[in-house]
């Protein structure tokens, strides 16, 4: 997923608590980064999450969410 790319939440992912019309919206990736979870124990290296800042059609500001959450349905060249 790159900044440019039009997205819609995934049918097959996003949780139950995403409304309906949600799925009707296109959004636009803004930023992409890394979170990352947990804390460092004995040299073992923290979890990473994968994450997307997006501007949706019809929402005034923008969303942070998983990668995984979300289909890419244009990508930016």
């Amino acid at each position: 997923m790159r900044i440019g790319d039009l997205v819609v939440y995934s049918r097959k992912k996003a949780p139950a608590s995403v409304p309906p019309s949600d799925f009707e919206r296109l959004g636009i990736v803004v930023t992409v980064s890394v979170h990352r979870t947990g804390t460092v124990h004995d040299g073992t290296p923290h979890a990473r999450l994968p994450m997307a800042l997006v501007q949706w059609n019809g929402i005034a500001g923008t969303l942070k969410h998983r990668q995984d959450m979300l289909e890419v349905i244009s990508e930016n060249r």
